[in-house]
Parts: C-alpha cells; structure tokens; sequence
C-alpha cells in the first residue's frame, strides 16, 4: 500500500473568481501540476474519502492564546456538525464525526507505523507554508495513494498573520466560517468555481456566510458519502489513539477503553468501534498535501 498526503494552502483572503453553481471538486491522489477540466476540477488520480462512516477529530490542547479553549471547542464541533448527516436524494449522507481527547501533540504528522490523531490546531507565533500571511489555514491530508482512502487528516489556522474572531458583532476572519471550510478539505473535497459555497477559495472579511453549506458543498458530500454506502463506524485514528507526537498509543482505563472523548449514539445505540452508522448521529454541540510511500523518505508538496 503507497500512502501519500497532500498539503492544501486552502483558504486565501480575500480571492474573487467569478462561478457556476453545482461546480463541485473532490481532491484526488493527483499531486502537484494535476490537469483539470473546464471547472478546475482534477481529472487524474484516485478520488479521495474517508472509508469509516464515522471519524474522530482532536483539538490540540493548548487552543490559541487569542482564543479560549471552551470556544474553539464550540467553534469546532458546529463546523463539524455543519458536515454531518446531510440531506441527499436518496437518504442521509453516510458521514458523521465523534470529538475525541485533546492532545498535546502540537504539529502534523502520519506516524505509518504507529497510533496517530486527526488534529485541529493553531499557530499563533509562526506560518512557514507559501502564501503566509496571505493564507488562513492549511489542511493536510494522508491517504492510499492506491485507492484514495483518507487515513488521517491534520488542520491548521494561522493566527501569527490573521486575527480571527469567534462572534457575530465584530467580525473580522470569521473562525468557523474558515474552519467549516476546511472540515470540506478533511473529507477529501477540492475548492469550487461556485462563489456562493463554502468550498469557494476564497474569504471576504467580515461575514459569516461560510458557516453553513449551500447546493453545491452538499451535493458534494452527498457523493462522496452517498446514504447507500456500506460501512460500519470506527471513530481510532489509523493505528489507535495517540494524545503525543510519535506514534505512542494513548493511556487506557482497566478495561481498556480509551480514555475521555464525546461520542454521542442514538437511541438504543453505541458509541463502540463496531457500531453500525445508523446508530450515530453527531457529536454533542455543548458548549487545508505531501507525498509518503511507505518505506521511503516522507516527500512534501504543498500548494
């Protein structure tokens, strides 16, 4: 198995491109100069996705020293939510997300080999990718290079260059309309032509339109994570859980079970590895790739 990962630059402020609705683009396994169609979409490579039906998300625990962990959790888990279970022709989208531990490892990474974690994290004193203080955020993204299976997946904001706010009076780079954004990247989705979506490149300061999906954010969704996919729910990061950079499993209680975490089921449901999609429905609302083959040296390429 190739395993690959490709490090989108991929929200810029502000961009205006002129677009067409129903304009959708996945990510494919096509790094670097990639040839597209008339929509900008790749038409090369194999189309991206997670395989679970369910996927478990980190926030790093230092938060930033802008904004408060209580908030960046709520932030993030309506950004998720935003994603979730959507309204497709033929059913539910197949896609739903369960918040995990904080960890503290404070940087992205696939450990191969090893535990890992899908991280949300942000830098609040250096941006070292292209664009810098151009760029609001950056997912990366590893997956097979043979099939396109998404095995993890890593978000950072950039708030060395940006100042990012969390509320709706004063508003400036508006956090969840960015971090909505790039939750569409984490499940494997290309920017759109379409400036109405949240998938669009770019971001006018001082709105919050972002936050919520339009048309072509959800048909988008609703084909990669089609409501007649059959999967079964496993919240484990490739590997298991790890909390610390490198690879090391997390901590687990006597019976084994990993420690902490927000997984919510459904009625007469569980929240265990094995349980069937039906019976997941989101998290609690409480409160943007580089080139690996296994074996080899780790390749960068970033956009």
């Amino acid at each position: 198995m190739r395993l690959r990962a490709l490090a989108s630059l991929a929200f810029l402020a502000p961009l205006f491109v002129c677009g067409a609705a129903e304009a959708y683009c996945r990510s494919t396994t096509c790094v670097g100069d990639c040839p597209r169609d008339e929509d900008e979409c790749k038409i090369t490579g194999q189309k991206l996705y997670w395989a679970s039906g369910c996927v478990g998300f980190s926030l790093q625990e230092d938060s930033s020293q802008h904004i408060p962990m209580k908030y960046f959790r709520q932030v993030a888990q309506r950004s998720f939510l935003a994603w979730t279970e959507l309204e497709c022709d033929s059913g539910v989208s197949s896609l739903s997300f369960a918040e995990l531990d904080e960890v503290s490892c404070h940087q992205t990474e696939y450990n191969s080999g090893g535990a890992n974690a899908n991280i949300i994290l942000f830098q609040d004193n250096k941006w070292d990718y292209q664009g810098v203080d151009n760029t609001l955020a950056k997912t990366t993204v590893t997956f097979d290079d043979d099939t396109g299976e998404i095995l993890d997946a890593d978000i950072e904001i950039n708030h060395a260059y940006n100042h990012f706010t969390i509320n709706d009076m004063e508003i400036d780079y508006d956090l969840e309309s960015v971090l909505t954004h790039e939750v569409g990247h984490f499940i494997g989705l290309d920017h759109t032509l379409d400036f109405s979506a949240t998938m669009f490149a770019g971001y006018e300061p001082g709105t919050i339109e972002q936050r919520t999906l339009e048309e072509d954010d959800i048909l988008a969704a609703c084909e990669v994570y089609a409501p007649e996919r059959q999967v079964s729910c496993d919240t484990k990061p490739r590997g298991g859980f790890a909390t610390e950079c490198g690879g090391e499993p997390a901590a687990t209680d006597e019976d084994g079970e990993d420690e902490g975490g927000c997984s919510v089921a459904a009625p007469g449901g569980s929240s265990g590895d094995d349980t069937p999609l039906s019976s997941v429905f989101a998290f609690a609302v409480s409160a943007f790739f580089v080139s690996r083959l296994l074996g080899r040296k780790p390749q960068r390429n970033v956009r």
